[in-house]
């Protein structure tokens, strides 16, 4: 079983990687965009209200016998974090993730705080977290087909520093969900449950960094070449 197990979590760990999706859903010029490229790009925390964070009853309940049986689930002991361990490391995420991704665009980028003095040369990137779903990793792992699903959505905003306070001139919204591969209900397989079960933690990493990526380039598609 733990063999299984381990080779299980492999396989649904290299096919879960591409199965999360992030799209732009908007995309708005709000005002007269600089002429040149920025010498810097810097990268504000995204504000997000742990509050806010949507659980649809997360479970702890596998590994489990085959529901044919009938038999329930049994306790698995893995325990969701808390909403505002959740909330730190998604901002965390996203901001790391956009520098990175920012970089291989082509950009000088670094990460910034309210604090720190912003030259006029560079270009703010700063945004909030619109909605922050964690799903219900039991149903994702059991049912699939998008069953208890994440959802994250994000309003980014770009700001020219050059005229001295923030100037917005470029929205970007996104949206993103885990994946709808099939469930365990489909191959009855425990092992195969207990692996995406455990993979589904990270959906909601997985959106933040399929949402920094697709800003990234919506980012490099608008700014002069």
């Amino acid at each position: 079983m733990t063999r299984s197990f381990a080779s299980m979590a492999l396989g649904l760990c290299l096919i879960l990687a591409g199965c999360n999706t992030a799209r732009v859903t908007n995309q708005s010029n709000l005002g007269t965009a600089p002429s040149s490229r920025p010498t810097v790009i810097y990268v504000s925390d995204f504000d997000l209200d742990a509050g806010e964070i949507q659980s649809s009853g997360i479970a702890t309940l596998l590994p489990f016998r085959p529901l044919s049986t009938g038999l329930l689930p049994r306790p698995f002991g893995i325990l969701p974090q808390s909403k505002e361990t959740t909330a730190r490391d998604l901002v965390e995420l996203m901001a790391n993730s956009l520098v990175k991704d920012l970089k291989e665009e082509g950009f000088t980028a670094q990460r910034t705080s309210a604090s720190d003095p912003l030259p006029r040369e560079a270009w703010l990137l700063r945004g909030i977290f619109t909605e922050v779903d964690e799903g219900n990793r039991l149903r994702r792992a059991i049912i699939g087909f998008g069953s208890g699903k994440t959802d994250l959505t994000v309003e980014t905003m770009l700001d020219d520093l050059s005229q001295g306070p923030p100037q917005p001139f470029y929205q970007v919204d996104t949206s993103a969900q885990s994946g709808k591969m099939p469930g365990a209900i489909v191959t009855m397989n425990p092992a195969a449950a207990a692996a995406r079960f455990v993979l589904a933690s990270g959906d909601l990493n997985r959106n933040a960094k399929d949402t920094a990526s697709q800003i990234a380039k919506s980012v490099a598609a608008r700014v002069p070449k």
